[in-house]
């Protein structure tokens, strides 16, 4: 089975500290996961000092260092992250790396996408044009959202 690819959501949030202890509890049983995003938004995550990451370039390469490494698609930031700040600078990032992954779950290098949270103010002030996730990921795979989900 391919790995799950993970977005890294908004560098400046919680999303690369729920990465590390992803793979801190998941790494000796699975599921394997990559990350798509930013390498070095990863390793200044809280907690992710003792945590190597292993740059891999694409998904196949993920089984085989999950156990010892938090795999990392390494797509990079263009500006500094500053923890707690949410920047419009990151929103063509923070894109990239869900349609990467979207793209990467549909193509079938990985088996399902799973997205940390998004910051949406800096998206719309960068000129995002989607409510969330449900309905970006809506269109990226053709599909209508779930209602359940859209009415969120």
């Amino acid at each position: 089975m391919a790995p799950l690819a993970l977005s890294l959501g908004d560098p400046a949030g919680i999303g690369p500290e729920i990465v590390v202890k992803a793979w801190a509890a998941l790494r000796g049983g699975g599921p394997a996961f990559f990350v798509v995003g930013d390498a070095a938004a990863l390793a200044a995550a809280p907690g992710a000092r003792r945590t190597p990451l292993a740059p891999i370039a694409v998904p196949e390469q993920a089984e085989a260092a999950f156990a010892d490494a938090l795999p990392v698609l390494n797509l990079p930031l263009t500006a500094p992250v500053v923890a707690g700040h949410p920047d419009p600078a990151h929103a063509k990032a923070v894109v990239r790396w869900i349609e990467t992954g979207a793209g990467l779950a549909l193509s079938g290098q990985a088996s399902g996408l799973v997205t940390c949270p998004i910051a949406k103010k800096p998206l719309y002030d960068a000129g995002f044009g989607f409510p969330g996730h449900t309905e970006f990921l809506a269109e990226l795979t053709g599909q209508a959202p779930c209602p359940a989900l859209a009415a969120r």
